[in-house]
């Protein structure tokens, strides 16, 4: 069993691992035969409502010194905008074609500078790209909220003013706001809550996972509790936390640590499998399990091959204009 560090903050197998069960979670999401989109109210629609938030929660969970000067700012922007950048290419591509058509334009343009799900999808013809702005937008946002204290306040109490939005207004708040910011802002006030209560006692994990059972029956019986329902993201935090000690960590925190790559690349391989397998529930694990182990093969490779990491994944900057400079 992997122990915490202490009460609050979680080691490094310990979060691999709970990105592990969430990007899991994910790929299982988007697979139209075991989760069909069509269904209102269904299992996507269910697990859309917590699955990718938990990897905005994680981050309050981590006890390091962050890095708050141009440097670090700029280090956060080129390890999500350069992939964010190549992904949102590669879904144009695809785009093209499938549609038999090139019509490149503002559309696409202020698409991807917006960063958020409806823009995206009509541009580029796929939704998931918009995790990258928007994480790259909260990223800094906690960065600096950690140094001065009332930031991470108002940050809390703008985050909690979207909760109270209507979904309209929601609506067009992340697609006004660019660069996901306006989403980036609602995650961070779901992440203080997972992450004060947390901190506030031990205990409250486990209230946190009987919280996101019964916030999980009320969800499925379609008994309307209001602006309770969207605690779901945080409950559910809560609960992973309960749990993860108890499973078997290998594989976890395996697919943890190529978690961003998986993500980006199981939407193409899940679509694929459509192509070639039945479209019957049993198939649909088969495709699951094919998406989810080959997005992992591919992401070991590029890793493993340290230009192709640098160009696909950088960490800096830097390693982009060694990349550049190299002969």
């Amino acid at each position: 069993m992997i122990k915490e560090r202490n009460d609050i903050y979680l080691g490094r197998d310990y979060s691999d691992a709970i990105k592990g069960i969430l990007i899991v979670f994910i790929v299982i999401g988007h697979n139209h035969i075991l989760c069909p989109n069509t269904e209102t109210g269904g299992i996507m629609q269910y697990l859309y409502t917590f699955h990718v938030v938990g990897f905005f929660i994680l981050p309050f969970f981590y006890d390091k010194k962050t890095d708050v000067t141009w440097r670090g700012v700029l280090q956060t922007i080129a390890r999500c905008w350069i992939p964010y950048f190549w992904i949102c290419l590669l879904c144009f591509v695809v785009m093209c074609i499938t549609k038999h058509q090139f019509d490149f334009g503002w559309g696409q343009v202020s698409a991807f500078f917006n960063g958020t799900q409806s823009p995206i999808r009509k541009n580029f013809g796929f939704i998931f790209p918009w995790f990258l702005p928007t994480f790259c937008s909260f990223s800094i946002m906690l960065s600096f909220a950690r140094r001065y204290r009332w930031l991470y306040i108002l940050l809390l109490v703008l985050g909690l003013c979207t909760l109270f939005m209507t979904w309209e207004q929601f609506y067009s708040l992340k697609n006004t706001i660019p660069f996901g910011g306006g989403l980036a802002v609602s995650y961070f006030g779901i992440g203080v809550i997972a992450f004060e209560l947390n901190r506030y006692s031990r205990w409250i994990k486990y209230m946190g996972a009987v919280a996101f059972a019964l916030l999980s029956v009320s969800w499925w019986m379609n008994v309307s509790i209001g602006i309770f329902m969207k605690l779901i993201p945080s409950a559910f935090f809560l609960a992973l936390l309960c749990v993860v000690p108890y499973f078997n960590y290998g594989w976890l925190r395996l697919l943890g640590r190529y978690s961003l790559g998986i993500y980006l690349f199981h939407v193409f391989l899940t679509n694929a499998t459509y192509m070639i397998f039945p479209h019957k529930w049993v198939w649909g694990w088969i495709g699951f399990a094919a998406s989810l182990v080959l997005s992992l093969l591919m992401t070991m490779g590029i890793y493993h091959t340290e230009h192709l990491r640098k160009l696909l994944f950088p960490r800096s900057w830097e390693e982009i204009i060694h990349i550049r400079n190299y002969k």
